[in-house]
């Protein structure tokens, strides 16, 4: 594997303040308006929340250092970086939605927006390299289970 370029390290940097943003949201008291929803069934506690990200942003940083090291056109890797970017703020953005605004529509959207995203980045990480594809696949699996937790939020309430 040769050496990771300034956006690969980047990227990583960007993955550790995303996921210290995610936590620290976590970590706060929960609105009352929040405690009031129906959760539906497997939506996690808040240390699985904790530990579910850890895991994905550890599987998705080791998935940058492959698809880094490969020698790329600077705009494949400006486009990496920016949809990579995006997706974190999109996460974030989705438990702001819903554990601080409880606001279940938008979190729907964003739901779906996510999955999106999700989907066109892992197919730019599978073609770039293989190994950062499917390091990166438990964030798309995840993705597909926050749009049922979103779709089953907005049902059951």
């Amino acid at each position: 594997m040769k050496k990771i370029n300034a956006f690969g390290i980047s990227n990583i940097i960007c993955l550790g303040i995303g996921y210290a943003a995610i936590i620290r949201l976590l970590r706060k008291p929960l609105p009352y308006s929040f405690l009031e929803l129906t959760l539906p069934g497997g939506f996690p506690s808040m240390t699985g929340l904790t530990i579910i990200w850890a895991v994905l942003f550890i599987f998705w940083a080791f998935g940058c250092t492959f698809v880094y090291s490969v020698n790329l056109s600077p705009r494949r890797m400006r486009n990496i970086f920016l949809n990579s970017l995006i997706l974190i703020i999109g996460v974030f953005t989705w438990h702001y939605m819903l554990f601080n605004a409880v606001n279940l529509a938008g979190t729907l959207a964003i739901s779906i927006a996510l999955l999106i995203l999700t989907i066109v980045i892992w197919f730019m990480y599978l073609v770039t390299h293989r190994y950062g594809g499917y390091l990166f696949t438990p964030m798309l699996i995840w993705q597909v289970y926050q749009l049922y937790l979103s779709i089953a939020l907005v049902v059951k309430n």
